[in-house]
């Protein structure tokens, strides 16, 4: 059974991947209000966050959608303020853009990188507390070797050869505390 997340107000950013579809899932039915954010502009990717926002709407928790060029910088600013604002503050970020890219190139490392920044402030201008990223499992040995000195990710979730739904679990765990960092 998975920890309740009530009164938790969560940003995902990546949620039209399938692996960002399946956390949004697991983080709503958990009872957390979700911002399901597309990292891509693209008409399809946010008719797909649209669905599955109005899917997982309900009365206990609200869930909105938003679709943004991720790897521009003023829009995942502008994103961030948005969601904080409507859900009166951030409480947990989470990172699905990366989860499938075994060897990303910079442009693909730009949304990671301006979520950490903006949603970093949001967390700590509204007491949030935790920031989760999902990412490939040979990313954290790349991540190892380029940045030796960077500090620790509050939970990283590894994808390895896992099905989406385990990687959703994982993360509900995360956004509830429950995990351990990365």
């Amino acid at each position: 059974m998975s920890p309740g997340l009530a009164g938790e107000r969560v940003l995902i950013l990546g949620a039209e991947t399938e692996i960002g579809r399946a956390v949004t899932t697991a983080v709503a039915e958990a009872g957390a209000s979700v911002a399901a954010v597309a990292a891509t502009s693209d008409a399809e990717a946010a008719f797909a966050v649209q669905r599955l926002a109005r899917r997982l709407s309900s009365g206990d928790r609200k869930v909105i959608a938003q679709a943004i060029d991720a790897t521009n910088e003023a829009a995942v600013r502008v994103m961030v303020r948005q969601v904080s604002k409507e859900f009166g503050g951030v409480s947990v970020v989470v990172d699905c853009t990366l989860a499938m890219i075994p060897e990303p190139s910079e442009t693909e490392w730009l949304p990671r990188k301006f979520l950490r920044i903006y949603g970093g402030k949001e967390l700590e201008r509204h007491d949030g507390s935790r920031f989760v990223e999902v990412r490939s499992g040979w990313m954290e040995v790349l991540m190892r070797f380029y940045w030796p000195e960077k500090p620790r990710q509050d939970n990283t979730i590894t994808t390895y050869d896992r099905s989406a739904d385990a990687i959703a679990s994982d993360v509900v765990g995360a956004v509830a505390g429950e995990a351990e960092s990365g």
